[in-house]
């Protein structure tokens, strides 16, 4: 069908040039001045223009069809076609050769155009499939999609990617099985060629180097040239090899932020562990070596003893709480809680902290319940009261809000204190980590804030925080309204 409608397209051609070179012949010949020369040039200038816009064998009819009206019309003897005059050889000559040479190289640019066309097309398919490839970071993930992918872009029937790093074969769509997994697994291919026909497909070896095999890649035959398969195949293996990279990357950031994490902790407890147990150790060596103490003596000792006491028991249930929460053991035990009584039962819990701030409470009266972990929730409240206790001048207030927005509980504790550096806002809740004025001044783990936001993401909610110098800190956490399963 598609060379019928090329024939039909040339003869067409041939009748419109046909009908072109009489109107030249009846216009020249209405001209009593045109000589020889004009007339020559005039065919040969059409001759050219065809030449160069369509293929040899339109350009070839014109140039005999030329060559028989400037003979007929124009040499002598003027109305028979005569060969045998020199005349009659040159006019033929010339026009056959410039037909055959504009053709040749017209032809020659045309497939240069197309090469180029080819080329343009192809390196915007790699570069469609780069931008896919390269934004997976995981290999089982990319190794998943990546045959989906060079279907979507390349138009193939079926595409079958096998993983070496993970042993499994993947397939662009479960219903086309291209080639067994076994087989892919199995096929022998040459060492030294990237790509090898194989029953109607293309089995593409991926692999950087020559040592470093990741897999091989099936893809039905779809008329692309050799190179245009290694460069599908270079390109997913550099994908491949990339997300392996980041991966390892990430697990050997992982070991040494767990080292780091490791060293901070061991650090910060045996020195937070430490103090208390040489200041009760201390105590209690002078109450054994000296009986006869006066009793105010004796009763600051024990009353060290007992504190410390206290301190030590705290850290060590931080520290209980904290590795609860690592673990993810911990059970919510979820029901609707009245705010304005869990928020006044806290407060009047921590008198003991909080006695020298005046606490302002500011909750709507008709505030409905909240589902949510009572004594988990507590804790939260309990964290961020002590910290806004230790850190704030006494006498100065300590403002508990709580609304509805968007759906969500928002509890807002507010305190006068000096306020947190800007450039230690974005660490403060990670585990273990104390500011740099609060370390000599302030005991502390480091593990409150941290224990704060791992309870509440467990309610499916969050923390934020706004410090500075001027208006102090303010602390906002929030959890879903009445949307906890």
């Amino acid at each position: 069908m598609v060379q019928d409608t090329g024939i039909q397209r040339t003869i067409a051609r041939c009748a419109v040039l046909t009908a072109i070179a009489g109107l030249l012949v009846m216009a020249f010949s209405r001209v009593p001045l045109a000589n020889r020369t004009t007339i020559a040039l005039s065919f040969l200038v059409l001759i050219l223009f065809v030449a160069y816009r369509w293929r040899l064998a339109v350009s070839l009819y014109l140039s005999i069809l030329c060559t028989v009206l400037y003979n007929v019309f124009f040499l002598p003897p003027i109305g028979r076609l005569t060969i045998s005059d020199p005349q009659n050889w040159v006019a033929l000559a010339s026009f056959l050769l410039a037909s055959v040479l504009v053709s040749h190289l017209s032809e020659r640019e045309r497939r240069q155009a197309e090469t180029s066309e080819a080329r343009r097309h192809d390196v915007e398919l790699l570069y469609r499939l780069s931008q896919r490839l390269l934004v997976q970071d995981e290999v089982k993930e990319l190794a998943r999609s990546t045959p989906s992918i060079l279907a979507a872009v390349f138009g193939f029937r079926a595409v079958a990617l096998y993983a070496a790093a993970a042993d499994v074969v993947f397939y662009s769509d479960p219903d086309k099985i291209l080639v067994a997994s076994a087989d892919l697994k199995g096929a022998e291919l040459n060492a030294e060629e990237l790509v090898t026909d194989h029953d109607g497909m293309k089995i593409i070896q991926l692999r950087i180097g020559m040592q470093h095999a990741l897999g091989r890649l099936a893809v039905t035959d779809s008329g692309l040239t050799t190179s245009m398969y290694e460069a599908i195949g270079s390109l997913v293996s550099v994908a491949l090899e990339r997300a392996a990279a980041l991966e390892r990357t990430s697990r050997v950031e992982a070991a040494r932020e767990s080292e780091r994490l490791r060293s901070a902790l061991v650090d910060s407890v045996t020195h937070d562990l430490r103090t208390p147990l040489t200041a009760i150790r201390a105590a209690a060596t002078t109450l054994q070596g000296q009986p006869d103490m006066p009793e105010l003596e004796r009763n600051d000792l024990i009353a060290v003893v007992e504190e410390e006491s206290k301190r030590l028991d705290h850290l060590i249930g931080q520290a209980i709480e904290m590795a609860k929460l690592d673990s993810q053991s911990l059970r919510l035990e979820i029901q609707p809680q009245d705010v304005r009584e869990l928020i006044e039962l806290t407060v009047e819990h921590m008198q003991s902290t909080l006695q020298q701030h005046p606490i302002q409470i500011e909750v709507p009266a008709k505030l409905p319940a909240v589902r949510m972990d009572r004594s988990l929730m507590q804790r939260v409240l309990q964290h961020l009261l002590e910290n806004a206790a230790v850190y704030s001048p006494p006498k100065e207030p300590i403002t508990i809000a709580a609304r509805i927005e968007e759906n969500r509980l928002l509890i807002a504790i507010s305190d006068r204190g000096p306020g947190i550096d800007a450039d230690e806002l974005p660490f403060i809740f990670d585990k273990y980590y104390r500011g740099k004025r609060q370390k000599g001044s302030v005991r502390g783990t480091g593990m409150g804030l941290a224990i704060v936001r791992a309870i509440l993401r467990t309610h499916q909610g969050d923390i934020s925080v706004v410090s500075s110098p001027e208006c102090g800190t303010c602390f906002t956490f929030w959890i879903p309204f009445n949307d906890l399963p």
